[in-house]
């Protein structure tokens, strides 16, 4: 099985490697793919300063997916997530701190200094194909969505819009509650065992996740309420599809047992008291 590692490390911010293709991945290969989340160098337990400078190390993509045109769906069978030594995580939203501190893990365990102890359930936030058009909606190409659900055991379903796909993966967590609030979870270096394939895809206008025992859609919008329309209504178009029932029967089964669940959802909260960035 071919692996991706996070070396060698880039020289430098302006290395022209930044930004390349990693690789070209096979359709129907399983490859494992390590991915950034916490520093290079010594790490130690406690307290550390906010990184600032680039990370070294190379990045879980972009990965060319062979065979792979604009409109294919492509599945991301993810069969395991081996997470790093040590975690980071901020206090974020109303009680937002200066510096990231660090949570080692030991034996499947996550330790919180000085006395607070929960098991790992890793998780990837970011798992997308690269956008036509550059403007990363995180809804209709994947991105950074920090959905529970996308962990060991899930595919993840999504449409290509350019060629080669143009696969990436980052943005892990060690454990991360639903709704990520204090804007990191515990993020933490990774790798990712997975399968890539084409598949038939669905008549959704975004990314679907398919689980052991669930289906779910995305959406992203400036409100909970915008957000929920788009995934709502993928979700009903998804039941269409599955059960060749009409939307008004698809609707009555959504609001029956469907489950709206927030992937990132502390929006501006996570800013505050720093200038946001300029638009562009």
């Amino acid at each position: 099985m071919r692996r991706f590692d996070r070396t060698p490390l880039y020289d430098g911010p302006d290395d022209p490697a930044r930004g390349e293709p990693r690789g070209t991945l096979k359709l129907g290969e399983t490859v494992i793919i390590e991915t950034v989340g916490g520093a290079d160098g010594d790490l130690y337990p406690g307290v550390v300063p906010e990184l600032t400078e680039p990370r070294g190390s190379r990045p879980g993509g972009p990965f060319v997916i062979e065979g792979i045109g604009p409109g294919d769906w492509v599945s991301f069978e993810i069969q395991d997530i081996e997470v790093g030594p040590y975690g980071y995580y901020n206090n974020g939203g109303p009680f937002r701190g200066s510096l990231r501190s660090v949570a080692p893990v030991r034996d499947g365990m996550l330790h919180f200094p000085p006395d607070f102890v929960v098991p790992v359930k890793p998780m990837i936030g970011v798992i997308q194909l690269e956008p036509a058009s550059g403007h990363r909606c995180a809804w209709n190409h994947g991105g950074n969505m920090d959905y529970n659900s996308i962990c060991a055991g899930s595919t993840v379903y999504i449409r290509a819009q350019r060629e080669g796909g143009l696969l990436y993966l980052a943005d892990v967590h060690a454990r991360m509650g639903d709704g990520e609030l204090t804007g990191t979870g515990v993020e933490i270096d990774s790798a990712i065992t997975l399968k890539v394939d084409r598949v038939e895809g669905f008549p959704t206008g975004g990314v679907v996740v398919e689980t052991a025992t669930a289906y779910l859609t995305a959406g992203m919008g400036a409100t909970w309420e915008e957000a929920l329309k788009i995934a709502w209504t993928d979700m009903v178009t998804l039941v269409c599809h599955l059960h060749d029932t009409t939307a008004e029967h698809a609707n009555l089964i959504v609001g029956t047992i469907g489950d709206a669940i927030p992937g990132y959802a502390a929006g501006t909260l996570n800013t505050r008291g720093f200038p946001l960035p300029s638009a562009t």
